[in-house]
């Protein structure tokens, strides 16, 4: 069992983190190949910006999903901070019903569409478009399946069966970095003043 978690965690940080961190090395080389061939050598390489632009497209698809499992992303949160324990979940788990509801809704009619797009490719290395544009189709299927872990944590707060330990693991994920420097100024406040009594 260890060692599947260990596969699917090689697997998860595979599509989140190496192919978007992959991705933008590639992009960003091509980039100052470009920039040198054209203003160097005047001599422009016609490739470049088609590989620049799939670089750019599978690393910002691809990294939104890390940016979702890491909790980096935008949120405004003036209302919800203020809200219980159960109001936060409660909001929490309708605002995740609307995106889940928005995914499943796009989901076939997202894959019909890359799928015919195979019949459209590049104009340089002639890559089917359903290849430059099958990254989404992950994107849907990962964000989907954190949208409803995250409803399941929020259902056993909501009805209490997750005990204490749901509701701390909820207020972990949701914490903003204002909540997490004050938290890390506090610690290093008591371990100095631990210090000092020694």
């Amino acid at each position: 069992m260890e060692g599947l978690k260990k596969v699917g965690k090689f697997l998860q940080n595979c599509v989140e983190l190496y192919i978007p961190i992959a991705s933008f090395l590639v992009m960003f080389c091509v980039f100052v190949i470009q920039i040198v061939a054209r203003y160097v050598f005047n001599n422009p390489v016609p490739w470049a910006y088609e590989v620049t632009v799939i670089g750019y497209l599978w690393m910002v698809v691809l990294g939104a999903c890390y940016a979702y499992r890491d909790r980096s992303h935008v949120t405004f949160t003036l209302v919800y901070d203020k809200l219980p324990v159960k109001g936060k979940a409660i909001c929490g788990f309708l605002g995740n019903l609307l995106m889940a509801i928005a995914f499943i809704v796009m989901f076939v009619p997202a894959c019909q569409m890359i799928g015919q797009m195979k019949i459209q490719v590049t104009s340089v290395f002639k890559i089917g478009l359903n290849v430059v544009y099958a990254p989404f189709i992950l994107f849907m299927i990962i964000i989907l399946l954190y949208i409803l872990s995250d409803m399941w944590l929020e259902i056993k707060v909501i009805t209490g069966i997750g005990g204490e330990a749901a509701v701390q693991k909820m207020l972990d994920e949701t914490k903003n970095e204002t909540q997490e420097a004050i938290e890390a100024a506090n610690a290093q406040e008591e371990a100095m003043k631990k210090e000092a009594e020694k």
